[in-house]
């Protein structure tokens, strides 16, 4: 018997492991099995939140390629998300142009503030680090990439992905 791998989301993952952030088109509909399917067993499980609402968070390890592995999100066996266990290079971003939104800085990383680009047509998300003073090499850095679904507008990238501080959800102009 011959198993036939969802190509649509092998090809995904394939191309955000590799951080081949333009050939990224979304995350398809699917389900942990598929990811097992294609990358083979995850190596760890725990519980963690995503946006609102709690999700698994099983880390997938692809040690061949550039990300290193993914985190694969889910609730009730859906994948919701997939995050690089490794972030890429801010040059992996240069061929994505500007971000459709871009929300203010909510968290922070040392050094640094964080905003979430938000490529929703795409159904990717990067959390881009602003060196908070002119000394700090690189000026800009990508913290976190997550591949979602595709969202028609940016109102949906809500509770589901993200929990805004003060539980408000804010855009600021590009």
């Amino acid at each position: 018997m011959t198993i036939l791998m969802p190509t649509a989301l092998n090809d995904a993952l394939v191309a955000l492991l590799e951080f081949r952030l333009i050939d990224w088109g979304g995350l398809p509909p699917c389900v942990t099995s598929d990811v097992s399917a294609i990358l083979g067993p995850h190596d760890k499980m725990t519980e963690a939140y995503l946006g609102a609402y709690p999700a698994l968070c099983e880390t997938y390890p692809a040690p061949d390629s550039a990300a290193g592995g993914l985190v694969v999100y889910s609730r009730a066996d859906r994948v919701m998300a997939v995050e690089t266990a490794e972030p890429p290079h801010i040059k992996a971003m240069k061929p994505l142009g500007d971000p459709d939104i871009r929300k203010p800085p909510e968290f922070s990383l040392v050094g640094y503030s964080v905003h979430e680009f938000l490529y929703f047509r795409r159904g990717l998300v990067l959390s881009v680090g602003q060196a908070l003073t002119p000394d700090v090499e690189p000026p800009l850095k990508i913290a976190r990439c997550r591949g979602i679904r595709t969202l028609a507008a940016p109102h949906e990238y809500g509770a589901e992905y993200y929990l805004a501080l003060k539980n408000r959800v804010l855009f600021e102009k590009t």
